[in-house]
């Protein structure tokens, strides 16, 4: 009975919100799809949820390892949803890129979780297996899946003390309606997900974005970025700028080119409407830049590159002597910073990396990312990294130490998608 009540009023309360979603255009995207039509219609063996463009890219790795993990006499069909535009395109991307052909993938707007349309989702698509990438826990789409005998598997999963303290207010209705087996990436989020589901459904794992990191080397091809370098001058990146951090960053310039005269900077804002607002400062303080556009010859020592091409920051790593990775200083989560490691290089970073606290502390108690408290510190940092002869074949080598043993969850993610569809196929 309490359910029935809680159903009606939650559907009550999609009804009323509707007409103001579909004014925000970010949610509009995909209406038609959001209301579960216009879609291609089941049955599917696998229905995995990516939230966003971050839980994308883990659902394009799970997929590439399902071909060649999934029975080779049947080209299982999978329903891949996310609920933004980003994510959307990042699978439509990827999936072009990747060799996929063992898959027959579609691709769609995760449904608004009214249950009317959950349970029209259910009916059309007719999954045998949900897949939720890491912490969206939708109640109409669990108790749907629940309604329909569909087991739901949460993998690379994490849930913060916060929103643990929140979920715990409804542990008796998790431990009735949500996921039949979850795998967390860390002791923590196992053991949270243990008091909301039962320890016997949570297993740990490791986190499938260290498959992702591909060691690249410290030697590049780009032969139009290091046209730009000359040999006789250390090349510093100071990389992914956020806006609020601009301030301190214009100190740490000023300091470097003052007692490094024959250094060049590549500075490289995050986003792109920064651009014209860099060149302001830049010229305001009398400080020498060229933008990487008009940049066709070796530029002068002292000078700072501002980066207004984007898609390059990757390449840009190979070449450089010492970098920052923005978005740190100040609270803002941080930006990647294992980018810069796979190339044989140690960033430095800001204290505020939380959105990167899955990698772990002992990343920095290695050595391998350097964490300062101001941008009088990473100035200092920077200069040392500057006079330093480490070879980046050592760094490389250190990196690989480090990732080696937490390498494997792509592949312990799709053992228990397989061995899910297998237990229910045994059953029919």
């Amino acid at each position: 009975m309490l359910l029935k009540i809680f159903l009606f009023f939650y559907n009550l309360a999609w009804l009323v919100v509707f007409p103001f979603l579909k004014r925000k255009p970010r949610i509009a995207l995909g209406w038609r799809q959001r209301l579960v039509k216009d879609v291609q219609l089941g049955p599917y063996d696998i229905w995995i949820q990516a939230a966003s463009g971050g839980e994308a890219l883990l659902t394009t790795a799970i997929l590439t390892q399902l071909v060649s993990s999934s029975p080779s006499d049947k080209k299982l069909r999978v329903l891949v949803t996310s609920g933004t535009r980003q994510g959307i395109d990042t699978l439509s991307k990827v999936l072009t890129e990747h060799k996929t052909t063992g898959l027959d993938v579609s691709i769609a707007y995760f449904p608004f979780d009214a249950p009317y349309l959950m349970q029209r989702a259910f009916i059309l698509f007719c999954p045998k297996i949900a897949v939720i990438i890491e912490t969206e826990l939708w109640p109409g789409f669990l108790i749907t899946a629940k309604k329909h005998r569909v087991p739901v598997l949460l993998v690379n999963g994490r849930i913060s003390e916060k929103s643990f303290r929140s979920y715990k207010h409804w542990s008796r209705f998790f431990e009735k309606y949500g996921p039949e087996k979850i795998l967390a990436i860390s002791s923590a989020d196992q053991n949270r997900f243990a008091q909301l589901v039962g320890p016997e459904r949570v297993e740990k794992m490791n986190n499938i974005k260290f498959d992702k990191v591909e060691i690249k080397g410290n030697t590049s091809n780009d032969t139009a970025i290091s046209a730009l370098l000359p040999s006789i001058c250390p090349f510093v990146i100071l990389g992914s700028i956020r806006q609020e951090e601009e301030e301190k960053i214009l100190s740490v310039i000023q300091h470097l080119l003052k007692n490094q005269k024959k250094i060049i900077i590549g500075l490289f804002p995050k986003h792109r409407e920064r651009i014209s607002q860099w060149q302001n400062i830049l010229k305001q303080q009398n400080i020498p830049y060229v933008r990487r556009s008009t940049a066709s010859h070796p530029v002068q020592p002292g000078t700072v590159l501002l980066w207004d091409i984007f898609g390059e920051l990757a390449q840009a790593y190979s070449h450089a002597k010492a970098t920052f990775v923005g978005g740190s200083l100040v609270n803002l989560g941080g930006q990647n910073f294992l980018e810069p490691l796979i190339y044989g290089l140690r960033p430095i970073i800001g204290p505020h990396w939380k959105d990167f606290s899955w990698v772990g502390q002992e990343i920095i108690t290695l050595g391998l990312i350097r964490e300062v408290a101001d941008e009088y510190q990473l100035a200092d940092i920077l200069i040392k990294d500057i006079k330093s002869h480490e070879s980046k074949d050592i760094v490389l080598q250190q990196v690989e130490q480090f990732f080696a043993p937490r390498r494997g969850g792509t592949n312990q993610t799709c053992q228990c998608i397989i061995d899910t569809l297998q237990a229910i196929n045994l059953k029919k």
